[in-house]
């Protein structure tokens, strides 16, 4: 079991009191995941709080799932405690959240049913506005950023993913008889069981690592590991040793995070999530923006935007122009 695993664990605890419909379909399916319920089992003994026990029999039982054997963890790492340290405020929190809901339905995103023995592609889809989580037969869990594809194709020797646009943060089932291999157009990403963010661009695709290690071919190959980010362009990849990685990326709790970052690049996240056409004026482009922007309110985060920068927003049909007074 990764430190990553127990990280995303505790996390969950942590914001229990902050989630919308779709984060808790997203918990629902994260835990479904046997390694992921082994993590927050693993969390809950080292808690050693009946509550946090209670909580997930309740969990289990409500999805007629295996009852967890949770068992007093005498010997603590300094990881865990780290871990218990951080979740415990929202420990009772938890317990009596999952109680208040015991008796409600959840209907998690649909699971892609991909069996091995069929071999046939499954299409996934995020639309416009909408992320979308998606739990595949060998226990890989990939997270579509809006506005996104991709086909899985699970052979007996071999998975198989075809990027066709956007973002997905993969978290790949170890598996070693099998490498999963994405194909993002301008790369080949190849891994055994790691996470990592994929988005593939209109002349670019970036490639960043959560956990593990990857190896992305293009014209030149190179491995990638933890907090390393690719970008491949042309064929050629150019690595930044530098990122300062969040636990995951910002999209998946639906937020911009930007730091000295391209105006461009903030704004092609906000059209992933805007039913109307974002257009800048050109002498914007080279802006770089700092703040933290709502993908589910992409007009308003426009609007923060010019407010910020003194800029404005005019709408005309169905586009928002953003430019200078």
């Amino acid at each position: 079991m990764n430190e990553q695993r127990l990280e995303q664990a505790a996390d969950w605890v942590d914001r229990i009191n902050d989630l919308n419909d779709h984060d808790r379909e997203e918990l629902s399916l994260w835990l479904k995941c046997t390694e992921n319920k082994n993590a927050f089992e693993k969390i809950a003994n080292v808690f050693g709080d009946p509550a946090v026990k209670q909580a997930l029999h309740i969990y289990t039982n409500q999805n007629s799932l295996p009852t967890p054997i949770i068992t007093p963890n005498a010997k603590r790492s300094r990881t865990f405690s780290m871990l218990a340290l951080a979740a415990s405020f929202s420990a009772i929190a938890f317990a009596v959240y999952w109680l208040a809901i015991s008796q409600q339905t959840f209907t998690p995103t649909p699971i892609a049913k991909t069996a091995v023995k069929s071999s046939l592609p499954q299409l996934l889809e995020a639309h416009l506005g909408k992320r979308v989580s998606q739990l595949l037969d060998d226990g890989s869990y990939l997270h579509l950023n809006a506005d996104s594809a991709l086909t899985a194709h699970l052979l007996p020797h071999s998975r198989q993913i075809e990027l066709k646009k956007g973002q997905v943060f993969f978290d790949v089932a170890k598996d070693k008889t099998r490498p999963f291999i994405i194909n993002s157009g301008q790369a080949s990403i190849k891994v055994l069981g790691t996470s990592f963010d994929v988005e593939r661009n209109k002349d670019e695709v970036v490639v960043t690592v959560y956990e593990g290690k990857v190896e992305v071919s293009a014209l030149d190959k190179v491995i990638l590991t933890p907090s390393q980010q690719a970008v491949i362009k042309n064929g050629h990849i150019t690595v930044d040793y530098s990122q300062q990685l969040a636990q995951l990326p910002a999209w998946r709790m639906g937020w911009i995070d930007a730091e000295k970052e391209p105006l461009t690049s903030v704004i092609k996240q906000l059209q992933r999530y805007s039913p109307m056409v974002i257009k800048v004026d050109n002498t914007l482009n080279n802006t770089l923006i700092s703040g933290r922007f709502n993908l589910e309110t992409p007009k308003q985060s426009l609007m923060l935007i010019a407010s910020t920068y003194n800029w404005k927003v005019d709408k005309k049909n169905n586009v928002l122009h953003l430019t200078l007074p």
